[in-house]
């Protein structure tokens, strides 16, 4: 009776021999194939070696002198710190959140991982993951972010590889470096910068637990987008800080209470001097490409921001008054019908606002109150009963020609009294452009009114008609042709004849037709009397001075022979203008203007670097020819038509006003205190500003902006230099007291000095020059300038 339960037994011991064998075997195959898995997935990990040397994408930044920037360009905002200048609490705060025990575990955290599988079990849900900072630097470095079990385990891999090779502090760095943060900033660095307007070495406990909670979901508690989920979440980490002993009750509390303020300059590539800034991108786009993106490339320039944002604000606030007393246009559009607040901001796409003028739609109005509302949904309200435009520039015109309604594009600017007021963005056009007499640095360019709205920079690449501004580099020329301040020239109408002109003939006007008779050449250039230049212009010879002028910087080609060269009918940039008159201003030299100063990566290796400019440049003129133009320069702004810039109270201020034909363009070009600006105001597609002057126009938007750039700085008053006399008042070459001036037969044109072969007098030269004029005179309607 035994046998049959013997046999049981071993039937089922063999069974059990069996399945343990069998799973022995199982095992012992499953091993030997996950080690040959594991031998062959660690064969094909990526290298990681490089990361020794880890030089991520750095953005270019441009900087004015003093350091401040100005602008940023790349895909990823990005600056690299080493790990020794990550503040201590900007890592405490990341650890307590993302991985409080990453100095004591390993490449995986098992303690964690158990852990967080335990709390995602009990909730039935995935609220707590188990990465390690190692596990995501692999996974940030090397991997995707698709959610396989292959890439969990190539991930699991890849931080024993990492933590073989380096350390803790490094992989720690790696990640504060690398991680995305929001708003297109990557590593902490950058996201102080962005959010805080901070370099990160200066965060507060608040602000650095609020940047530690955007790794794990950088839109979601992005403290702009998502204010209340931010603090929420900052608090939290505030919390394991404590609990982690990294602050005390005291820092708890202190943090807690902080009120954080956000950068609201956080996205524009571009902070300010925007003309500038993109003509130095292009200079550095030119010797690096592309590369310049991500090289981390930290450009100077000369830029000085005080009178950089000076000429920003007073260009704007100048084309705004000379558009102003042309009167108010009307509405931008009409969109039909009224737009209710949420409705405003896609209908308002197309007008970008403009700084501080601001595009609207009217969603009402009555006969006191016109209702707008901003893009934001801000509903605003203007005076319909106050006839003015924004900061009193000009009177509006009855209620009922503006044409004002609902649905109407209107543009509206806040005063200081928190008052709304109907405003409009100006059609005309402007620069303004200040470089340093002595070393040619450009200190301020603003090249328009709005570079987003016009990005052609006006000051740089705008070739307009400079008018009497360019009647100095006339008299410059006489002077070398043996004319001199003292020497006078007949301010009569007068008519030139073809064989004068070598084309029709001319009759050029004085502005005003205001004529004098007989007065000095200094008398001409203070008054800008377009006959004086004219003749000024025939005695020397039109060939001569040409020729003479391009010496300065003008192009031949865009400033022909031809005597209406002399009223300026030729062509020149506001930045040519100022180096020119540059030279007045130092001496005789031109110096080629600057920008950038140096260009160095991220370590400080200097790349490129124009240094100081030890010598004083090419020589242009005589050192007496400069002196005796920068006296009639002066005299221009002491009692000429250069009066406006009198407000300066410099005894060194020069300069001289142009308008051109028709008044398609005003100008002022003049210096002080070591200190060259030329201010142009027009239209891009020519048309007369009206009835205007250079000295009504650019001259009031010169002598603010000196104001600024002048501050502090002294007068510089030149030297009388050696070669000059002084003859009946003013300055005459010494060796034209010795009879070696021109000898001219010119009746228009009477030299006080006798020169060689002049054996008329005084009074017979002064009769024939009016019999002269008495004959040519004819009614042609010609060539007429302005100031």
């Amino acid at each position: 009776m035994r046998q049959p339960a013997m046999q049981e037994k071993t039937g089922i011991s063999r069974r059990l021999k069996f399945i343990l064998g069998f799973s022995i075997g199982l095992i012992l195959a499953a091993g030997l194939t996950g080690g040959y898995w594991l031998r062959h997935a660690w064969q094909q990990l990526p290298a990681v070696d490089h990361l020794a040397q880890y030089n991520p994408a750095l953005p270019l930044r441009i900087y004015s002198s003093e350091g401040i920037l100005l602008a940023e360009y790349g895909e990823e905002r990005r600056e690299f710190l080493p790990i020794g200048q990550i503040p201590l609490v900007m890592r405490q705060a990341l650890l307590a959140i993302e991985d409080a025990r990453f100095y004591e575990h390993g490449a995986v955290d098992f303690v964690g991982l158990m852990r967080a599988s335990f709390a995602n079990l009990l909730t039935g849900q995935h609220g707590q993951g188990a990465s390690t900072i190692t596990m995501q630097v692999a996974r940030g470095f090397f991997l995707t972010r698709e959610k396989t079990l292959q890439r969990k385990l190539n991930e699991i891999l890849l931080s024993y590889k990492l933590e073989q090779q380096y350390s803790k502090d490094k992989l720690l760095e790696l990640y504060m470096n690398q991680i995305y943060l929001g708003e297109r900033s990557y590593g902490f660095a950058a996201a102080s910068n962005i959010y805080f307007d901070k370099p990160l070495e200066q965060i507060s406990i608040a602000e650095a637990a609020m940047l530690a909670g955007l790794p794990k979901a950088p839109s979601a508690y992005n403290p702009v987008a998502n204010p209340q989920r931010a603090a929420t979440r900052q608090h939290y980490i505030l919390q394991r800080m404590l609990e982690l002993g990294y602050i005390n009750q005291e820092n708890f509390q202190q943090a807690t209470a902080e009120k954080l303020v956000i950068n609201p300059t956080r996205n524009p590539s571009v902070r300010e001097a925007a003309y500038a800034v993109e003509e130095a991108r292009q200079m550095v786009m030119q010797l690096y490409q592309e590369r310049a993106y991500t090289m981390g490339l930290d450009v100077t320039t000369t830029l000085q921001m005080e009178p950089q944002l000076a000429a920003d604000k007073h260009l704007r606030s100048g084309l705004l008054d000379a558009q102003g007393r042309r009167g108010y246009r009307g509405p931008e559009a009409q969109l039909g019908a009224a737009a209710t607040n949420s409705e405003a901001a896609k209908m308002l796409l197309p007008y970008p606002d403009s700084g501080e003028i601001r595009a609207a739609i009217v969603t009402a109005i009555s006969p006191k109150l016109i209702h707008a509302t901003l893009r934001n949904g801000q509903a605003l309200q203007i005076n319909n009963m106050d006839p003015r435009i924004a900061g009193g520039w000009a009177k509006l015109p009855a209620s009922g020609k503006r044409n004002i309604a609902a649905g109407s594009v209107i543009r509206v600017y806040r005063d200081s009294g928190d008052r709304w007021l109907l405003s409009q963005t100006p059609e005309m056009e402007g620069a303004l452009i200040s470089v340093d007499a002595q070393s040619g640095d450009i200190l301020a360019l603003a090249g328009g009114f709005d570079f987003f709205r016009n990005p052609f920079d006006h000051a740089l690449q705008a070739y307009r008609q400079p008018g009497s501004s360019f009647k100095p580099f006339v008299y410059s020329a006489a002077l070398e042709k043996g004319y001199f301040p003292g020497t006078l020239v007949d301010d009569t109408q007068r008519v030139l004849l073809p064989q004068d002109t070598g084309a029709r003939a001319w009759r050029p006007r004085n502005f005003g037709n205001n004529y004098e008779g007989f007065i000095t050449v200094r008398r001409g250039l203070m008054r800008s009397k377009n006959l004086v230049a004219v003749s000024l212009m025939q005695a020397a010879g039109a060939g001569y001075v040409q020729a003479f002028a391009t010496q300065f910087g003008f192009l031949s080609e865009r400033n022909p022979v031809s005597l209406p060269l002399a009223l300026g009918a030729g062509a020149v940039t506001p930045l040519q203008l100022a180096q020119s008159y540059a030279v007045f201003a130092n001496g005789g030299y031109s110096q080629p203007p600057r920008l950038i100063k140096e260009i160095r990566d991220r370590s400080g290796q200097v790349l490129f670097a124009d240094t100081p400019r030890k010598n004083l440049g090419k020589k242009i003129v005589s050192a007496r020819n400069a002196y005796v133009m920068d006296s009639m320069l002066q005299d221009v702004v002491k009692s000429g038509t250069g009066h406006g810039a009198k407000m300066l109270k410099r005894g060194d201020t020069a300069g001289k006003t142009g308008t051109s034909n028709n008044a398609y363009d005003a100008w002022f070009a003049g210096y002080s205190s070591g200190v060259v600006s030329v201010v142009w105001l027009g239209y891009d597609q020519p048309k007369s500003l009206g009835n205007t002057t250079g000295g009504v126009a650019a001259l009031p938007i010169w002598s603010r902006y000196m104001q600024v750039a002048l501050k502090d700085r002294n007068e510089r008053l030149q030297e009388e230099p050696a070669g000059l006399s002084v003859y009946d008042g003013d300055y005459v070459y010494s060796e034209y007291l010795k009879g070696s001036c021109m000898a001219d037969s010119n009746p228009f044109i009477h030299s006080k000095l006798k020169c060689q072969a002049d054996g008329s007098s005084d009074q017979a030269i002064e009769k024939e020059a009016l019999n002269a004029a008495q004959e040519r005179a004819q009614i042609l309607k010609l060539f007429s300038s302005g100031d």
